[in-house]
This record gives C-alpha cells, structure tokens and sequence, in this order.
C-alpha cells in the first residue's frame, strides 16, 4: 500500500466513523434523549483524536512535507464532516426539529426568518466556522504529534 493509500484510507475510516455519529446523534436526539447523551455523538470529539492518528500515518510514510499534509488532509475531513452536519440543520429547519442544538437561540437554524438563512446562510456559516477550527485544532495537536514523531524518527537513526 502507497504511503497516499494509507493516509487516504484514514482518512476514509475516519470519515465513515463521522457519519455513523452524526446518524447516531440524530437518532438519539429525535427519540428524546437528553442533551448530554446526545452530546457524547458530536462529531466534534473526533476533531481531537484525528489529528494524532493523521500526523502519526504522516509521520510514518515519509512524505516530503508533513505539516502541509496534515493540513490538505484535516481541511478535507473538516469538509467531509462539515457537509454531513450541513445536512443534518438543513433537515431541521425543514422539519422544524425540537433538539436544543437546532433552535436559533443556540446557534441552530430553526427560528431563522428566512429559508435562505434556513437552509443556506446559517449552516454555510457553522460550516465555515468549524472547518477553520478542525484546521486550527487539528494543526496543533497534529503538528505536535509530528513533531514528537520525526524526534523520535531522528533519535532511532542516529
């Protein structure tokens, strides 16, 4: 398997784990869970562990320039993740879901004035706010990780 291949693949791994706890929370959510349990199926967790794994994967493939790599990879599965949960408040603006997470006072979309903000304007907004936070987040737990690898990487080889 290429050194791409294996770093695509977490990539893939991760993202199918993403979208089972997004469908998860959702479940749980519109059976009437509690805020707290449904709160334990947020995709945002993920955003804490990916980044070790992706700069470890990274780190043992050798590619020529790690950080970047970490970087185009954390910005796709913010993307990847992002989108999914896009859906997820497009769907609750349309059925008017209850869940405190949608409500507009929370920073959700049903209550919004208009179906632009609806279905487009507001979830864009999230979208764009959490990509740049997966990016950031993900940038220093990775980097660090990369960089405690290729120490330890130095220190085998001399």
């Amino acid at each position: 398997m290429s050194d791409s291949q294996a770093t695509k693949n977490v990539l893939k791994t991760w993202t199918l784990i993403s979208a089972a706890v997004i469908i998860l929370r959702i479940i749980f959510e519109q059976a009437g869970a509690s805020s707290a349990i449904a709160s334990i199926f947020g995709v945002a967790w993920l955003y804490f562990l990916i980044p070790a794994h992706l700069a470890v994967t990274i780190s043992k493939s050798g590619v020529a320039a790690p950080y970047l790599e970490l970087l185009k990879n954390l910005f796709f599965f913010g993307l990847y993740t992002r989108l999914m949960v896009m859906a997820t408040y497009i769907m609750a603006y349309h059925f008017q879901w209850t869940s405190p997470r949608f409500q507009l006072a929370n920073g959700g979309v049903v209550g919004a004035e208009s179906a632009l903000k609806g279905y487009l304007l507001l979830p864009l907004q999230g979208a764009g706010i959490w990509i740049i936070m997966v990016c950031i987040i993900g940038m220093i737990i990775g980097g660090i990780t990369l960089f405690i690898s290729s120490k330890k990487s130095a220190g085998a080889t001399s």
